[in-house]
């Protein structure tokens, strides 16, 4: 019932920080701000009922990780928002939010017939580093989006009525880099962690090091080759694809990383 309802809010949120790219009313952002706050905070409960109802951390089954992964990208998007005043950005995250959520969702009925045995600490930090890896790159494809969005809106002659309401690429494009450095070494470690408690060859995390393998070629780009603006932002909606095809394999997959 709580996921159900914070759920319902994110829908809600999503409604209104899309009317608040259009319309930009003071009111409708935050009414927008209030709805993702209050699906956070029920999906919090949510998250703390079901540690006390299980006896053990909401993170040993796929769906489960993804709603934590979920509660960080939201926690994450409403930090953002306000450190880097970029008012629209729950309209770009959000959307991404509600798919992660339904799926996920679809995928808890099943749940406990699923559950596999991961009773190790080591694992613990492995899926927590990745989740948190995962939270940051949902923001870094939100930066992307945006990028190109307010790129092509420069380039025409007469700019549509998003080139009001987007950032300065300058600051997407530091959006997008921060993000970027913030969810690398989370990936990393938990990738290294998983591939090593595994000790044999594992699709999830082969799928998975697609993905890095994205985001650490975007990085070196960025360091050597001074790689910017679409560039940059064109490696970060692949790194994202990369990760969505690897978090929808994890739901059809049997086995330790499998729902």
């Amino acid at each position: 019932m709580l996921f159900t309802l914070a759920l319902i809010a994110y829908v809600a949120a999503t409604g209104l920080a899309l009317a608040y790219l259009i319309q930009r009313e003071e009111g409708v952002y935050r009414l927008a701000t209030a709805a993702t706050m209050a699906g956070w905070a029920l999906q919090t409960i949510a998250l703390v009922a079901r540690t006390v109802e299980a006896g053990r951390p909401p993170i040993w089954t796929f769906p489960e990780a993804v709603s934590v992964s979920v509660w960080a990208a939201v926690l994450l998007e409403l930090w953002a928002e306000r450190q880097y005043r970029i008012k629209v950005l729950g309209a770009f995250v959000l959307p991404v939010v509600v798919v992660l959520s339904i799926s996920k969702t679809v995928a808890m009925p099943g749940l406990e017939a699923f559950a596999p045995a991961l009773h190790n600490v080591w694992i613990t930090v492995h899926v927590v580093l990745a989740l948190l890896g995962i939270a940051a790159f949902v923001l870094n494809f939100a930066g992307g989006i945006m990028y190109l969005l307010q790129e092509r809106q420069l380039k025409a002659r007469r700019p549509g009525a998003f080139y009001y309401r987007l950032p300065s690429l300058e600051a997407l494009d530091r959006l997008t880099f921060r993000t970027l450095t913030l969810g690398f070494p989370f990936l990393t470690v938990g990738l290294i962690i998983g591939a090593l408690w595994a000790g044999r060859f594992d699709p999830l995390i082969a799928s998975s090091a697609v993905a890095w393998v994205i985001y650490a070629f975007t990085l070196a780009g960025r360091a050597v080759a001074g790689w910017r603006g679409r560039r940059a932002a064109y490696f970060a909606i692949l790194g994202f694809a990369a990760l969505v095809l690897t978090l929808g394999a994890g739901f059809l997959m049997p086995g330790p990383h499998g729902s």
